[in-house]
């Protein structure tokens, strides 16, 4: 027998009343309701009981997304030169070129072009989508250390020679937060979001920080990636103190 509305909104209570997050449990009625849909379409079941059931609210602006500041990323740049290559590269590549985890470990030696005159990264982004990503001259040196003089292989690798995969990754990005003084987990995910909250913090318009970020909506940039906080580096007395120093030296 088909589930009925009462089912659902039964089955949504009883996973809330889990604990479980109001994103996770969001996200889990995603997945039925897609389930559910496809098969009414199908024609595999008469009506589909999801269709009167409202999703879940989210509110972005609760849910913890974790950012690494300015000072701490530059902290974890400074630090990640003194460990090696590798380490150097994860934190450029998530923090300055806002790449993710998986897009990080798939990069190879072929993947480093020339394109008009620009060092480029050419990879396949999320959803199968072709990426082009330029890279800019402070994170060349970086790059350049990963390729090694090399013609193949994968760009990122582990202290064993073996390629990276998305949890080395992982953990190449903890060790060096830990090494820089970050007490919490910092995962390459708040790297790539660090990158699209410092274009927005230092100027860069919405739509540019947007395709830093590959997002094919704006708003996913502005509420989900611009985790600016209490707003620390742009707070007004940085400008006031900048100005009454010029008197004092």
């Amino acid at each position: 027998m088909c589930a009925t509305r009462a089912d659902i909104e039964l089955w949504l209570r009883e996973i809330s009343d889990l604990g479980r997050a109001r994103a996770t449990v969001a996200a889990h009625y995603d997945v039925v309701a897609s389930v559910y849909r496809l098969a009414h379409e199908e024609e595999m079941i008469e009506r589909n009981p999801c269709l009167r059931v409202a999703r879940p609210k989210v509110h972005r602006e609760l849910q913890h997304r974790d950012v690494v500041t300015a000072l701490e990323f530059a902290s974890m740049l400074t630090v990640s030169r003194t460990m090696g290559p590798d380490e150097a590269g994860v934190v450029v590549l998530g923090g300055m070129l806002g790449l993710r985890a998986t897009e990080m470990s798939e990069l190879a030696v072929e993947s480093v072009r020339q394109v008009r005159g620009y060092s480029t990264l050419n990879f396949m982004g999320k959803g199968d989508v072709p990426a082009c990503v330029p890279v800019p001259i402070p994170a060349l040196d970086a790059v350049r250390a990963l390729v090694d003089d090399r013609a193949s292989g994968p760009l990122l690798r582990t202290k064993s020679g073996t390629a990276m995969d998305r949890i080395s990754v992982y953990r190449y990005v903890r060790r060096v937060a830990a090494e820089a003084g970050i007490e919490r987990r910092v995962s390459p995910h708040a790297l790539r979001r660090t990158a699209a909250t410092t274009a927005l913090m230092i100027g860069v318009p919405l739509r540019e920080a947007q395709r830093l970020m590959r997002h094919r909506r704006a708003d996913t940039t502005l509420q989900s990636y611009d985790r600016t906080g209490d707003g620390l580096e742009r707070h007004a007395s940085h400008q006031v103190a900048g100005f009454y120093a010029q008197f004092a030296s």
